[in-house]
């Protein structure tokens, strides 16, 4: 199912799902743990524009679908909390590979959707403001697709 710059399923028309039907090109179906897919844009810097980051990303495909991952530092006492809040968004918990630091655990969550430099930003924004009004930091951000 495709999604959209939101993270939410694409809403198609009823004319629109029959042309889906009857073209040939198909839909990947991703999940945010699908292990088909790789980095193709990241940045851990905080003054660095979202748009920057993507135009500068050769193997970015600003038409396919994306998972949108973001790596945060949150104290051990308010990750449920965290993941409550972005979880309404429809964000789920991945695996990070991060060691945790002392009384920080590091937490990567992350969504599908299609990606543009102006979501990007409002959903950096976002983790930023959900984990330091919870104590912690976001750390990175990545946009991961399936090469081909």
């Amino acid at each position: 199912m495709p999604y959209d710059l939101n993270g939410r399923p694409e809403q198609r028309t009823r004319l629109g799902r029959l042309l889906g039907r009857l073209s040939t090109r198909t839909v990947e179906e991703l999940t945010p743990g699908d292990p088909g897919l790789v980095p193709v844009a990241e940045s851990g810097d905080d003054a660095a524009a979202s748009s920057s980051v993507l135009d500068a990303s050769p193997g970015f495909d600003p038409e396919a679908q994306s998972v949108l991952r973001h790596v945060l530092e949150i104290p051990r006492g308010e990750v449920d909390e965290v993941l409550r809040l972005v979880a309404q968004d429809r964000y789920e918990r991945v695996p990070d590979g991060a060691p945790s630091g002392e009384g920080l655990e590091t937490v990567a969550v992350a969504r599908v959707q299609r990606v543009d430099a102006l979501h990007v930003s409002q959903e950096r924004s976002r983790m930023a403001g959900v984990t330091a009004r919870h104590g912690g930091r976001a750390v990175l951000w990545q946009v991961l697709q399936i090469p081909g």
